[in-house]
């Protein structure tokens, strides 16, 4: 395929990236509403991004919305409603939180009721008729493939921990979660929620270790369709990131919410050079048709990640960057590219 420009065309990979944010990952599903009914008038009848997409990766919130997409096969439209609905269950009124119970040793009453977020995803699950305890990977050949970003509780500083809904490479060690395991241990946010279980592993936010994901993607994409040689590039049609804003540096006096808020600024730093390293990487002459990142530039930087209510803003906020005349013109070269990719990949041979 990669020596077909016309094949690449209708049959070349389209992976999608998701960063984590809280609340703010509304932001990331109003990009790709955006983009999908764009790309849904010009291809004259509809596709959810099941349809389009071969890999969906995401780290914590990003992770969940990608099992919504990918693994449950959901539109856009009823996605943001389900994580509207989710978000208001779960964020709706938190515990009375006091901040000083976090010690040094990372004993912590966690801040929201970790019992809501399980029973509105198991929620979110349901209503598209699947089981939440079946296996993330259930043996199926699906031709969009997801996984989600975690952490381990015990070795937070070692490598993340992959979950996949297909099988891996395999000299990988694995683990085999069910649905709901999988979606809360991607977005069990430390101090927020208390960590995830599966077998006696504990697992807390992806975010903590990897909040923007393109490099995994690439890495997952890599050991599906090119495990021989590892030329990725040529197979890929179109590579889409989308990120879930600029959160602002915030000021904290106490020593825990000032560890906190340092912790925030850090991974947003390392989001955004991770969007630059891999935009040197694709975006040669040859590549700037073919990757794409998305990141709502204003207006999101004093949203919390627990801050439901501010919904509205964050939906003003992505209508205002995506209504940019240089985002429009990225919006129409990704539409234009999508547009003529015809179905996903089915099996995982090495095609380069």
């Amino acid at each position: 395929m990669g020596g077909d420009p016309k094949l690449l065309e209708k049959e070349g990979l389209c992976l999608l990236s998701l960063d984590g944010g809280g609340v703010r990952g509304l932001s990331s599903l109003y990009t790709l509403r955006s983009l999908m009914k764009r790309l849904n008038k010009e291809r004259g009848a509809p596709v959810k991004p099941c349809d389009l997409f071969d890999l969906i990766g995401g780290t914590s919130t990003g992770g969940l919305i990608a099992i919504m997409l990918g693994r449950l096969e959901m539109e856009v439209d009823e996605c943001i409603q389900s994580y509207v609905d989710l978000m208001g269950k779960v964020f709706h009124k938190g515990r009375v939180w006091n901040p000083f119970s976090i010690t040094l040793a990372g004993n912590r009453r966690a801040r929201f009721d970790s019992r809501k977020l399980e029973e509105a995803i198991r929620a979110v699950i349901l209503k598209q008729n699947i089981n939440p305890d079946e296996p993330f990977n259930d043996g199926k050949v699906r031709g969009c493939r997801v996984f989600v970003c975690t952490t381990s509780k015990r070795y937070t500083n070692t490598a993340t921990t992959i979950l996949r809904s297909y099988d891996p490479p395999e000299d990988v060690l694995t683990f085999y979660p069910t649905i709901i395991e999988a979606a809360l241990a991607t977005s069990a946010a430390p101090t927020f929620f208390d960590d995830v279980q599966i077998g006696e592993r504990g697992f807390v936010d992806g975010g903590l270790q990897l909040n923007n994901p393109v490099a995994k993607v690439e890495e997952e994409a890599s050991d599906i369709w090119c495990p021989k040689n590892g030329e990725l590039k040529p197979l890929v049609k179109c590579f889409v990131s989308i990120g879930t804003g600029y959160p602002k540096e915030v000021t904290v006096q106490d020593r825990t919410l000032r560890f906190l808020a340092v912790t925030a600024v850090s991974l947003a730093s390392e989001t955004e050079i991770t969007a630059k390293e891999f935009i040197k990487r694709w975006r040669g002459h040859y590549d700037e048709n073919r990757y794409f990142r998305f990141n709502v530039q204003h207006g999101l930087d004093k949203i919390g990640l627990e801050e439901y209510q501010k919904r509205g803003a964050v939906e003003e906020a992505a209508e205002n960057y995506l209504s940019q005349q240089e985002l429009r013109g990225s919006l129409r070269r990704c539409v234009a590219n999508l547009k003529e990719k015809e179905s996903v990949w089915i099996d995982n041979c090495d095609y380069a």
